[in-house]
């Protein structure tokens, strides 16, 4: 039996090529569409900020009330690692990110990733601003990764709305609780 060492060898060199294309091309991809990112949103709530953070860092009652954070387990303190689950049923999401800032009566920021750190990173944060007549409530969340960019406006576009709703809802409870 005779074999052609030569043209396998050949062969092979061909396919390293064409893998190696396949990579940069792939890779020159991802970066020309990564755009790092954020969402916002903000409301003027009828209640000094003491009275907002009460239900914002009370995360046993968030079932009751949060359409967009439906579940924190854990506890809001710096350093430690939380568990988030975001929406109900099969669509829900868990995230196990670390609170970085804690400041009662004015800020909360976590961090987490999705998979691993560097591909699809998010930092969350909530703002609470004393102004004439009750609270500005704003969240916020910059995104940072590899993936982050044209690909995901739609689930940055869809945050911002969850922002939105947890925002009114926040307003609802704060207001039609008793000072």
């Amino acid at each position: 039996m005779t074999t052609n060492y030569g043209a396998n060898m050949g062969l092979r060199g061909l396919l390293l090529k064409g893998i190696a294309v396949i990579v940069v091309g792939v890779t020159g991809t991802v970066f020309v569409l990564h755009e790092n990112s954020s969402a916002h949103a903000d409301i003027l709530i009828d209640r000094p900020p003491a009275d907002v953070w009460t239900v914002v860092s009370n995360t046993i009652a968030y079932p009751d009330w949060n359409p967009f954070i439906t579940r924190v387990d854990g506890d809001f303190r710096e350093g430690e690692t939380i568990r988030i689950v975001l929406g109900v049923g099969p669509d829900s999401m868990v995230f196990k990110p670390t609170v970085l800032v804690v400041s009662p009566g004015k800020d909360l920021c976590w961090r987490g990733s999705v998979w691993i750190r560097g591909v699809f990173d998010g930092t969350h944060c909530i703002h609470l601003t004393a102004v004439t007549g009750g609270t500005r409530f704003e969240q916020t969340e910059s995104f940072s990764g590899l993936l982050v960019g044209r690909l995901t406006t739609d689930v940055i576009e869809e945050t911002r709305r969850n922002f939105q709703a947890m925002n009114i809802a926040v307003k609802q409870r704060v207001e039609t609780k008793t000072p």
